[in-house]
């Protein structure tokens, strides 16, 4: 098999200019030095993953809703997002998807330091989700809002509206691999993104 073609079956998007950044990605998630070469250890852990045991949660539903209370989900709720766990659920519920989803992209989007909703779009924008931020100029392109609140709810709608439903203008699957077709430039978002989901789930006990 080539090298695109398995860690594309892995999830990752991916891309001959990236190459280099998703090998090192797969290596720091298999547990390898990330030094970017496909040594023997490295493809003895390729011939040992694949799609059902590396990161399953990217080809997993991120629609419909799963119900959780507000108490469990603010228990996940760390740095500057907490108190909001109320807000993530009425949203994810409101757009009838999993609101682990809406949280581990907050928290990928917008950890600093390793605290959540710390980046520097978070804090003078509001923005948890990277919402607007092109490559070329991410503060300047980044939607603004009122409040962390605020922006979970409207991008909560628009997530759903253009990657969720099967006419949404960027709607390539209802799983972390379609969302990240379009969504980020990244070829690691949506894996990553991922692990996060299912670190929440153990957290949860799911």
């Amino acid at each position: 098999m080539k090298t695109s073609t398995y860690f594309a079956s892995l999830g990752y998007k991916w891309a001959d200019s990236q190459s280099d950044f998703i090998i090192k990605d797969f290596q720091h998630h298999a547990g390898l030095k990330d030094d970017g070469v496909i040594g023997p250890l490295t493809k003895a852990k390729m011939d040992y993953y694949n799609h059902s045991n590396f990161c399953i949660e990217v080809f997993k539903p991120i629609k419909p809703y799963i119900p959780y209370n507000d108490v469990e989900i603010e228990a996940l709720m760390q740095s500057n997002l907490k108190g909001l766990g109320a807000v993530f659920n009425r949203c994810a519920k409101d757009n009838d998807f999993d609101v682990l989803h809406a949280i581990a992209h907050a928290v990928l989007e917008s950890s600093d330091k390793g605290l959540w909703a710390n980046s520097a779009i978070a804090k003078k924008k509001n923005n948890i989700f990277g919402f607007g931020a092109y490559d070329l100029s991410p503060m300047a392109s980044a939607k603004k809002f009122s409040s962390f609140a605020e922006c979970i709810q409207i991008w909560s709608a628009w997530f759903n509206e253009n990657y969720l439903e099967p006419w949404g203008c960027y709607y390539h699957g209802n799983c972390e691999k379609g969302v990240n077709f379009k969504y980020a430039s990244s070829g690691i978002a949506g894996i990553n993104k991922s692990f996060i989901v299912g670190k929440l789930k153990k957290q949860l006990g799911r």
